[in-house]
């Protein structure tokens, strides 16, 4: 039997248009048309401002996995998620960090104590500084390297472009190979469907080679870090 994934807390972007001394929600229908009414705000002049909660993931296999917690909130949502899906959160021992941006770290002190995994690359980039209180609450298992395996059935792969050191999680389940790859692919739909990133946009290249590389493996379904999950078109 294969392993599986749920999402623990589904990806959200608020987006406001800031005035002065006011703070205006905009109504945006999901989250890939929240990032373009972002830029829409920003290109007409005006002050605009964007709270962005990544997709978070429960995997499950001989052990179960965190995936990328979150922003901290109050109200444990992410705990509280995991024991909504019938798993006891004081019995998830291992959290998997693909990279240590704040919107994906934040949320970490929800499980204090646990094994966590993440590259190496990234525990020597600078903004890991920032996240140093969180990191020291948790036993850090380095990874290293261009790809492993935390168990039968569950790999990495290094995807850096977003971030140096991001990881791709590869994860056999009984419907076919779900792939976590989240910063890494995004920040639209579109881009990955086209394989197309704007000609100015950030680690063009490098990301593209990612997103190559990521389909090669043809995967039933991609999680990424900031829009819903789906089901890309197989490589021919």
């Amino acid at each position: 039997m294969g392993h599986s994934v749920d999402l623990l807390f589904p990806e959200q972007r608020l987006v406001f248009e800031v005035g002065a001394g006011s703070a205006t929600l905009q109504s945006t229908p999901d989250s890939p048309s929240g990032f373009s009414r972002y830029k829409e705000i920003q290109h007409s002049g005006d002050a605009a401002a964007m709270l962005v909660i990544p997709n978070a993931c429960l995997i499950r296999a001989s052990r179960n996995y965190v995936v990328d917690p979150g922003v901290a909130m109050q109200g444990a949502p992410y705990s509280s998620a995991v024991g909504n899906l019938g798993v006891d959160p004081f019995e998830v021992k291992d959290v998997i960090l693909t990279h240590l941006h704040f919107d994906h770290v934040g949320a970490l002190m929800e499980f204090p104590g646990r094994r966590c995994f993440v590259h190496r690359i990234e525990l020597d980039a600078p903004y890991a500084h920032m996240q140093r209180g969180l990191l020291e609450m948790v036993e850090i298992i380095e990874l290293d390297g261009d790809e492993g395996e935390l168990e039968p059935g569950l790999r990495w792969m290094l995807t850096p472009g977003h971030a140096d050191g991001l990881i791709t999680l590869l994860v056999d389940t009984d419907d076919g190979l779900v792939a976590i790859p989240s910063d890494c692919v995004g920040p639209l739909p579109e881009y990955f469907d086209r394989m197309e990133l704007p000609a100015d946009f950030p680690g063009r290249e490098t990301l593209l080679a990612q997103w190559r590389k990521i389909r090669e493996l043809n995967p039933t379904k991609i999680i990424p870090g900031h829009y819903p999950p789906f089901e890309p078109s197989p490589v021919d």
